[in-house]
């Protein structure tokens, strides 16, 4: 990857696409407002639905949650770096606008060397949301994002055909395990945790 080139357009304001462990996904740094808005914009998405960040390393995840359970922990350090999502309760760091209003902020540590290194030369959290327009395939090559949407992104980071799948994502409550998409890392949980359903 051109990881001085992702970080100086990142930086700048604009939005990416690169490719991740699961599959093409926009990026913009966490911070910036307008570059979220942007983000909607190019996704032709309804603000409503929140986005996820990614980060670096599990010290970066806490800055911008609440207190973690054991249970979180637990989790955390057993399947990430990965291909999972949490819900997590977010702090005062993290906008309303990427959480769409709620208290939960879904986060997930990559894993991907480049991309961790992308996050890092950042300093903070980077957004992450497939590169297809809302309700459509997520894509898994660049020559299938539609043109609509290139006309939002600065750059298009090219590695071919990725065959990936999107992370799983679950949230804890209760002490229970509760999950929002079921890929094939939440399918190991169920089996790891099957008295936490």
């Amino acid at each position: 990857m051109n990881i001085d080139k992702i970080v100086k357009e990142i930086k700048q304001g604009n939005l990416v696409i690169i490719p991740t462990d699961t599959v093409y996904g926009i990026s913009v740094d966490m911070t910036n407002e307008k570059a979220i808005k942007k983000v909607y914009e190019a996704k032709n998405r309804d603000k409503s639905k929140p986005l996820i960040l990614l980060v670096s390393s599990v010290d970066m995840l806490r800055k911008y949650t609440e207190k973690l359970n054991q249970l979180e922990e637990e989790i955390i350090k057993k399947y990430l770096p990965g291909k999972l999502t949490l819900l997590l309760h977010k702090n005062n760091k993290v906008s309303d606008e990427i959480t769409s209003g709620s208290n939960l902020v879904g986060i997930r540590i990559p894993d991907n060397k480049e991309l961790i290194k992308i996050i890092d030369k950042i300093g903070n959290p980077i957004i992450s949301t497939s590169a297809n327009i809302s309700g459509k395939t997520t894509i898994t090559n660049p020559k299938e994002i539609e043109k609509e949407m290139l006309k939002h992104i600065s750059y298009v980071e090219d590695a071919g055909t990725i065959n990936n799948e999107p992370s799983s994502i679950i949230k804890i409550e209760n002490e229970k395990i509760i999950v929002i998409r079921k890929e094939s890392i939440a399918k190991q949980i169920l089996k790891d945790y099957s008295d936490k359903f």
